[in-house]
């Protein structure tokens, strides 16, 4: 217990506190100064740097890589809308076709059912046929029942079956005729439609092939240049050779020459030496 109650009864060290100088503060200003006057230059480096020329073809650079891009990013949306208004266009078509083979099939039959008497009719007499109020769709066909319906025609009609006939004829015809006379008008509309959608197609095919046209020519260009500057740089080294060959000419023609004099100059010496030793010979005799 003694043990665990001594570091209680110490009392808390306190911190030294640091005693700044003026030439420590200084020391301190000045290490600030630096690291301002730094980041200043390191600044002014970098709008140089970015002023530069480099800096420039490196914008130019990326100014170009960001056209391509956007021009790819509208030409794949471009191509989709394409492929959407190709699909929207078959499928409006077959739409059309069969509606088309429906409508004409109506047209032509349900007239033919009404020369014929039904088991599901309800025949009455003349004078509550005329009270009673016509039906809403006359192209309609009998329901599905057990028994089922049948169509016949009786050998000798009724005065009530005939009117119902005649009545229904008329009925039938001008429901038919409306009915493709409307659907008539829908396939205009629909060939319509079609149409403007194969137009859009047709159109974006041929912005494709046009930049597939330019793509090509520019990649020839660009080849055309290339080749011309390679030759240009083949024609300079053989150039650069031929001078070259042309001083080594010369300085072989400058060393013969010099060559030519020694040799002259040799010659002349010994002529001297030989008219010499002929004089001394002579003054001896």
């Amino acid at each position: 217990m003694d043990a665990e109650q001594e570091p209680d009864s110490q009392p808390a060290r306190k911190r030294p506190r640091i005693d700044l100088g003026v030439s420590e503060r200084k020391r301190g200003k000045s290490m600030f100064g630096i690291v301002l006057g730094t980041l200043n230059k390191a600044k002014i480096e970098d709008k140089e740097r970015n002023a530069s020329e480099a800096a420039k073809k490196r914008q130019m650079i990326d100014q170009r890589l960001q056209a391509k891009l956007r021009k790819e990013t509208d030409s794949v949306r471009r191509t989709e809308e394409a492929k959407k208004d190709r699909n929207a266009a078959n499928r409006k078509e077959e739409d059309l076709q069969l509606k088309d083979s429906i409508y004409k099939l109506r047209r032509t039959h349900l007239p033919l059912y009404s020369h014929f008497l039904c088991t599901s009719d309800d025949i009455q007499s003349i004078d509550s046929m005329e009270d009673q109020p016509s039906s809403t769709n006359p192209l309609a066909l009998p329901k599905r029942s057990h028994p089922p319906s049948l169509f016949y025609l009786p050998a000798i009609l009724t005065p009530a079956q005939e009117a119902y006939l005649e009545k229904r004829k008329v009925k039938v015809k001008e429901a038919a005729e409306s009915e493709w006379s409307t659907f008539r008008e829908e396939r205009t509309a629909g060939i319509d439609e079609i149409k403007q959608l194969r137009q859009r197609v047709a159109e974006e095919d041929a912005r494709r092939k046009k930049e597939k046209k330019e793509e090509v020519e520019t990649d020839e260009k660009v080849q055309v240049n290339k080749d011309e500057e390679m030759v240009s740089e083949e024609s300079k080294p053989s150039d650069s050779k031929a001078e070259e060959c042309d001083a080594t000419a010369e300085e072989k023609s400058e060393e013969r020459e010099s060559k030519a004099e020694d040799m002259e100059v040799d010659a002349g010496a010994k002529e001297e030496s030989v008219m010499r030793a002929d004089d001394e010979d002579a003054v001896e005799y």
